[in-house]
């Protein structure tokens, strides 16, 4: 009796040992497990990226993650719940977190003494612990087969059902279980395959799903689609078996076909998410944030207005492609009130290889043409005080490279205007005054502008072409370098994420609205980071606008208002490159458009650079541009830009642009900042000139022959190509003052008879000098009394006289009175030279007439004259 005893009291002992030692084990693991959102939060998938209404683009996956897009148990399709508890783990809401049946069975199978296969029997895996193993084991361990890993697996599935209903375990599950492909996730699976949400599967299409996680590889549809069929008629007969559907519920799911889709992959605004948000992104959080942390992502983006650019971008490319050979475009738009990005389109298709469709063209650099030229006026305003009304000269001009080649810009349309309006060059976007207001703004200053508004990559050596397209850009950041123009000097947006040397921008465009993180908290919010930036003062970015708005200012190369956006007050500016050595071939063609409320910037050419025909940037980038800024803006009433204080009409002297003196010429009204207009012209000085020679006077001329008059002198501290030009303008004005005084014997200009004084009568000869080495022309003319303010023709020829007869006049029928005689001399280099002499007609004091201009000859004398 006491063996027996005895033997009892050791099994008690070693029950009691085991119970002690597996409670020990228990809490052990069950203590170090932690909490399972901390966990989804470290691998909750790639982010999702978002439009501003709440529309998906995109969710980033890598090899690890896969696609997710979690759901909540509510959304996902009964059938497919059922089908799944029904294949995977028929006990799922009865057990303890593990499937006993299939925990003993897995023991027999790999515990079973003199099994040869140790631990490569069948699992036995409950929902629970399936989902354990996805989210507590590492990946690299999933294969493995462990004693220590299947209890780890079993505590944890316990203690998960301990602490969380099985609809929430189950929500887990079906959020995180692999698919197949890239796909981890009911709801990315569905999409993936199906394309439709998890909520609308019908009951074969749940059955083809919930068969796949048993073995993706081996049920993935698109790979194993017969196997991947079959394993689905074996779930709905699990699904009959356990009475969730009828057998002809069964029959008729099986008699459905696979509706397969192979997605290249599911992604709408393909280059904004990929090559803008997700860098952004991964600046802002890291490579493994965007990838494996669940981020959501709201970004600026408008889906709406992104189908409507995409649309504009194809049909003025397609329509043009073929003519030009123009293969490609890209178009950014931004809201300049918030700083936002709105719409971006990265090229006309991002999956046609035959164009290079995947290159980013917003984010290329490509030679802008005239698109920079507004930063060279702006330039010249702010630096020299000058505004639309200031005046170039569109004259031939070189410039000698540092290679030692000479580069001699032309305009558009080959030809020269001559002196003009900065309005006139602006608008028609006139090569050659840009050019030389480049030079004496200051290319390096003008870069600087560039840099300031927003524009990167400027770090190479440049000249004065830099203004005509000699740099290469982005069109996202032209774009938002002419959102500054549209907000009046201000930048708005959010501090850069970029890596960018001193004197570039500080701030880039809003991109991202929100940020939260896999439970749904705010980890980033764009109304936090907000700035705004007076880049440049208000009043010189409205000369700019004023310019680029006013359909008047185009019309020698647009026609007027051939650059009109219907409906709007939009300032527009186009730009064409020759990037070609040697050829004139067209490589890129440009068009930005602003109003208060839109910048739109589009870009059409050829990702791999080849040249087009010769297209013009009004082919395709003007009318793309022109109709997504209207269909943008439809509906809504149309903005203006206010004119800021400090702004107004004023005139100045040509070339000084300074305040006017009564010396110099003057321009016609045109805007200017006032501030900018302090300084009274001294280029022009006042000179007292002996009219009748053109030189100076001197105390010999007679004061009747002494007249001040005004010519330029360029002050000695203008050098350079200022002085150069200044100097050309003195040419082209009437030269330099003279330097010599007048000699009586070399006066070109003299009337000898009639004597001054004389009284005369009939036809008075009038005898005299009209010669000159530059001698043109002469005239001779009278008027009324000693000082007339009318005058009228006695004679004019193009022949010299040199002390012999000037003209006859016939005086008959004159009324009696004081008269003056005026002799003019045009001279070529010397101007009109003048003289005057007082006569009295008649013997009596009746009042003189007043004359009848005339010109040409006088009526013939009553007494034969000879006429010189």
């Amino acid at each position: 009796m006491l063996v027996p005893i005895i033997l009892f009291g050791v099994m008690l002992v070693g029950t009691m040992a085991m119970s002690v030692a597996g409670f020990i084990v228990y809490r052990v693991y069950a203590n170090g497990m932690p909490p399972v959102e901390q966990l989804l939060s470290q691998n909750a998938g790639g982010a999702q990226i978002y439009d501003r209404n709440g529309n998906l683009l995109y969710t980033f996956s890598d090899d690890l993650s896969g696609l997710r897009s979690p759901v909540p148990l509510s959304e996902v399709s009964p059938y497919l719940i059922k089908a799944t508890v029904d294949t995977e783990d028929s006990s799922f809401y009865s057990n303890p977190g593990i499937n006993i049946k299939g925990l003993l069975r897995a023991a027999y199978e790999n515990f079973l003494p003199g099994n040869l296969n140790f631990l490569q029997g069948t699992g036995g895996s409950s929902i629970t612990q399936q989902f354990v193993k996805n989210v507590y084991i590492p990946e690299a361990d999933r294969s493995k087969r462990s004693i220590s890993r299947k209890i780890k697996e079993t505590v944890y599935a316990m203690e998960l059902t301990k602490r969380y209903s099985k609809d929430q375990i189950l929500e887990w599950y079906l959020n995180q279980i692999p698919y197949g492909g890239v796909y981890n996730g009911i709801e990315a699976a569905s999409e993936g395959y199906l394309g439709k949400k998890a909520s609308d599967l019908t009951l074969g299409e749940a059955a083809l799903l919930a068969g796949i996680p048993a073995c993706p590889s081996c049920y993935d549809p698109l790979t194993n689609p017969d196997a991947a069929a079959k394993r689905r008629d074996q779930v709905l007969v699990l699904m009959e078996e356990k009475g969730d559907i009828t057998p002809e519920e069964g029959w008729n799911a099986a008699q459905e076909p696979l509706d397969i889709v192979q997605h290249r992959f599911t992604i709408d605004a393909a280059h904004w998410v990929l090559s803008y948000i997700g860098p952004e992104l991964e600046r802002m959080f890291g490579h493994e944030a965007v990838y494996r942390q669940g981020l959501k992502v709201t970004t600026t983006l408008d889906l709406n207005l992104q189908t409507e650019a995409e649309a504009d971008v194809e049909n003025w490319v397609s329509q043009y492609e073929d003519e030009y050979n123009a293969h490609n475009g890209a178009l950014v738009a931004m809201d300049p009130r918030t700083g936002e990005i709105l719409a971006y389109v990265g090229s006309r298709d991002y999956f046609r290889d035959d164009i290079q469709g995947a290159n980013d063209m917003a984010q290329a650099l490509n030679s802008p043409g005239s698109t920079l030229k507004p930063f060279t006026y702006l330039t010249a305003f702010m630096k020299l005080g000058w505004g639309p009304g200031t005046m170039v000269l569109d004259t031939p001009t070189c410039y000698n490279e540092d290679n030692g080649t000479q580069f001699c810009p032309e305009n558009p349309e080959g030809n020269y205007q001559g002196p003009v309006t900065i309005r006139q060059a602006l608008g028609n976007s006139l090569n050659i005054p840009a050019f030389k207001v480049i030079q004496m703004a200051g290319v390096n200053d003008v870069i600087d502008t560039a840099r300031k508004m927003g524009i990167t990559g400027l770090d190479g050596s440049y000249g004065p072409s830099f203004t005509i397209g000699g740099t290469d850009v982005k069109l996202v950041d032209v774009v938002y370098a002419y959102s500054v123009f549209a907000t009046g000097g201000i930048m708005r947006g959010v501090p850069t994420t970029l890596t960018l040397p001193p004197g570039y921008r500080d701030l880039d465009p809003v991109s991202i609205l929100n940020v939260e993180d896999s439970q749904g908290n705010v980890i980033w919010n764009a109304d936090d980071q907000r700035t705004d930036e007076q880049i440049i003062p208000s009043q010189y970015a409205y000369l700019i606008t004023n310019i680029l708005s006013d359909p008047q200012a185009e019309c020698l190369t647009f026609g007027c208002g051939g650059l009109t956006v219907p409906g709007q007050s939009a300032a527009v500016k186009t730009g064409t490159s020759e990037p070609y050595a040697n050829s004139k071939a067209i490589g890129d063609t440009w068009a930005f458009g602003y109003t208060p409320d839109l910048v739109v910037g589009v870009w059409a050419g050829n990702a791999d650079h080849t040249s087009m025909g010769n297209i013009l940037s009004t082919t395709i980038a003007f009318p793309a541009m022109r109709d997504f800024m209207e269909a943008a803006l439809a509906g809504k009433p149309a903005s203006t830009f206010d004119k800021p204080d400090g702004v107004a009409d004023a005139t100045v002297c040509v070339p000084s642009s300074k305040l006017p003196t009564p010396y110099c010429g003057k321009t016609s009204e045109d805007l200017f900042v006032t501030d900018a207009l302090t300084e009274k012209d001294d280029w022009w000085q006042p000179t007292k000139i002996d009219i009748r020679t053109g030189l100076l006077a001197t105390e010999l001329t007679p004061p009747q022959f002494v007249e001040e008059r005004g010519y330029l002198v360029v002050p000695p501290e203008v050098q350079g190509f200022e002085r150069d030009q200044a100097l050309e303008w003195a040419s082209l004005l009437g030269g330099a003052a003279p330097s010599e005084g007048t000699n009586p014997a070399d006066i070109p200009v003299a009337i000898t008879s009639p004597s001054a004084g004389a009284r005369v009568s009939g036809n008075v000869t009038v005898t005299g000098r009209a010669s000159s080495a530059d001698f043109q022309s002469y005239k001779l003319e009278y008027g009324v009394g000693a000082s007339p303010t009318e005058w009228a023709m006695i004679y004019q020829s193009n022949t010299a006289v040199n002390d012999s007869t000037l003209a006859v006049w016939n005086t008959t029928g004159f009324p009696a009175g004081q008269y003056t005689l005026r002799l003019t001399l045009t001279d070529a280099k010397r101007g009109d030279l003048v003289t005057t002499t007082t006569i009295t007609l008649g013997q009596g004091q009746a009042a003189a007439r007043t004359p009848t201009p005339a010109t040409g000859r006088p009526p013939p004398p009553a007494t034969p004259t000879t006429w010189p």
